[in-house]
């Protein structure tokens, strides 16, 4: 190795070494020092307060300390911190799970409902739960050549090694290669500006590829893994609820099962508690992955609706060996449900869908009214509270990678007051959903200066 090539330790700010980020990065920008947060700010430890514009990575739902929330948790520190799941019960969990079904079946007919609830402890994690469920549920079910899975090109799903085998971000897998297994990609995804996008309830321009590309593997999917209306890692790109609809359709004529990932789009994200329940007509999943919001980004935690039908073939005499044996330490965990059934509560009594069914469009209509007075701000898109934008030429295409444009935003917003996590050259906003009208307008006004700033 070169001298010249080597790092000195000044280059490694903290003894953390970060998730997601070129530590060497950090030579000149130290990692914020948080020392507070309220709502949705963020008080770092030499004073300044920053708006936290991207939820904390999508999870602060309900912003920072909120009061119900931080009562839910003292009350069952009061009790109990933590026991084993398996062969124990405690009334969190319980009454969480029923909750859940409760929340999500209401406008599902019978044969679509959910009975089961099987707890795990992230987002990552319940998508292996759903992966592992699907595949051994097809060989219960008497079709063992099911073994395969189907993911949307440009998903993700997580960074354990089944969930990021049905993902498609190149930048986060190439270097895994060996530890993966193959997924059937399927490029022709029905991409939308949002709600206000003519063709957002069709998908049908789409729809002949991607059955084409199902096809041909038809007799050996186990189940179809995706986003359901928002592929958040793509760049927040909206999809076409109608999708959802024709893959029930297909998936019912072939025997395949249905997994959404409504780890960042469920519980209100995209306006409702699942963002399934968007689809024109019958788009129900056969297994939801929840996570992120459940806790309103509280406590780890992720949770797997399955259907009676699925969680019955596991069940059989000890000998048989049908139980479904994952396990994680801290499935289930009552401070956790504790706080996800106070979350629940708020999402209810604060009339959140409401909320959002009014701020999700304040911020499109005012985010593309900015954007078009500027030739380097393009394809302004979103779906409930999110809303994103591309950094372009002034023609559209791409700016080089890497000039890092997105990277110098991200620094300049920062000194602007506001925490903005670019996805490369993608800018959003991805606040709480009780963030008020004045803090939502801050967010883009320090998004777009930023952006000024870099490129004007």
């Amino acid at each position: 190795m070169q001298e010249s090539s080597r790092l000195s330790p000044a280059a490694l700010p903290s003894p953390v070494w970060h998730p997601c980020t070129q530590m060497q990065d950090h030579a000149d920008l130290p990692p914020l020092h948080v020392v507070g947060a309220h709502g949705c700010r963020l008080r770092l430890a030499d004073g300044r307060e920053i708006l936290d514009a991207i939820g904390s990575w999508w999870c602060k739902s309900l912003g920072h300390g909120h009061p119900r929330l931080v009562a839910a948790a003292q009350a069952q520190i009061a009790a109990f911190e933590h026991v084993i799941l398996a062969g124990v019960i405690h009334d969190p969990a319980l009454h969480l799970a029923q909750r859940l079904l409760d929340l999500v079946n209401g406008p599902l007919p019978p044969a679509r409902r959910f009975g089961h609830v099987f707890y795990a402890d992230n987002g990552s994690t319940g998508v292996e739960v759903a992966l592992k469920m699907a595949v051994h549920w097809q060989r219960q079910a008497g079709d063992p050549r099911r073994t395969r899975f189907a993911c949307l090109a440009e998903g993700y799903h997580g960074e354990t090694v089944g969930a990021l085998s049905v993902s498609d971000q190149g930048a986060f897998a190439e270097p895994y290669q060996s530890l993966l297994f193959p997924c059937q990609r399927l490029d022709a995804v029905p991409w939308r500006a949002g709600p206000e996008d003519p063709l957002w309830l069709d998908a049908s321009a789409e729809w002949p590829a991607l059955e084409a590309a199902l096809a041909s593997h038809a007799d050996t999917l186990a189940a179809i893994v995706y986003e359901p209306v928002l592929q958040g890692a793509a760049g927040m790109r909206p999809v076409s609820p109608d999708l959802l609809v024709r893959l029930r359709r297909w998936a019912d004529a072939h025997g395949v099962l249905l997994v959404a990932d409504e780890i960042a789009s469920g519980l209100y994200r995209c306006g409702s508690p699942l963002a399934s329940q968007l689809a024109p007509g019958d788009g129900a999943p056969d297994l939801v992955v929840l996570s992120k919001g459940l806790t309103g980004g509280w406590m780890p935690l992720a949770t797997v609706l399955a259907p009676t039908r699925i969680y019955s073939a596991f069940l059989a005499e000890w000998h048989a060996g049908k139980a479904f044996l994952h396990s994680n330490t801290y499935a289930g965990n009552p401070l956790a449900c504790a706080v996800a059934l106070a979350a629940l509560d708020v999402y209810r009594d604060e009339a959140i869908a409401a909320r959002v069914a009014v701020s999700g469009p304040f911020l499109r209509h005012e985010l593309r009214a900015l954007a078009a007075t500027r030739p380097y701000l393009h394809n302004v898109r979103g779906v409930g509270q999110i809303a994103a934008v591309d950094l372009r030429r002034a023609d559209g295409t791409p700016l080089p990678r890497l000039d890092r444009t997105g990277w110098k935003v991200y620094r300049e917003a920062l000194d602007r007051g506001a925490l903005l996590r670019p996805l490369g050259d993608t800018l959003y906003v991805f606040p709480p959903l009780n963030a008020p009208a004045d803090e939502l307008a801050a967010m883009l006004a320090m998004l777009v200066t930023s952006i000024d700033a870099v490129l004007a």
